[in-house]
């Protein structure tokens, strides 16, 4: 038999034969990954007005969320370390948070100010847990921070400290 016959004639039995089917499995779709989880320090006040007490946090960051905001907005809940207290004020909302330029900008409603009530230390305290809590973050810690109310520069929360000015990170504060 000519060696160029044998394989046409394979062909053509296989062919005449058919292929064995497979069983058609159904497409599944691949799950979706899972939004990240970061750990996070979140900062409060201690009842004395006196330091800054730390409470780790498992952030998960949903698409269309950023972990900036989702940090900052753990600081309007209230703290789960006994002696640690809630320093936003009630009513506070965070209107925003971005990072551009080095910059952290939380803007904030008025409420941040309007219903302050506590004196020098607490606004200190008040003003570098936001700061501390974001610029605690990986990526985040060479940053600054910039207040707004609602989407405008201001001059204080309680007439001690300057809003006006860019704030960096304050270790000094936190209690060992």
């Amino acid at each position: 038999m000519n060696k160029r016959l044998i394989p046409m004639l394979l062909i053509a039995m296989t062919l005449a034969t058919g292929c064995p089917r497979r069983q058609a499995q159904p497409l599944q779709p691949p799950a979706p990954p899972a939004p990240p989880e970061y750990s996070v320090a979140v900062y409060y006040g201690d009842r004395e007005a006196e330091f800054l007490i730390p409470e780790q946090r498992k952030i998960t960051v949903p698409a269309g969320q950023t972990l900036l905001s989702l940090a900052a907005a753990e600081l309007l809940l209230d703290p789960q370390t006994p002696d640690a207290v809630r320093l936003i004020p009630p009513e506070t909302e965070i209107l925003g948070v971005s990072a551009e330029n080095k910059i952290i900008t939380v803007n904030f409603n008025e409420k941040l100010r309007d219903n302050f009530a506590g004196g020098s230390s607490s606004e200190g305290l008040l003003i570098y847990s936001v700061v501390n809590t974001l610029t605690g973050i990986e990526g985040y810690q060479n940053y600054t921070v910039r207040f707004l109310l609602n989407g405008e520069t201001f001059e204080s929360i309680g007439g001690h400290i300057s809003a006006e000015e860019l704030f960096e990170r304050n270790e000094t504060l936190i209690r060992k």
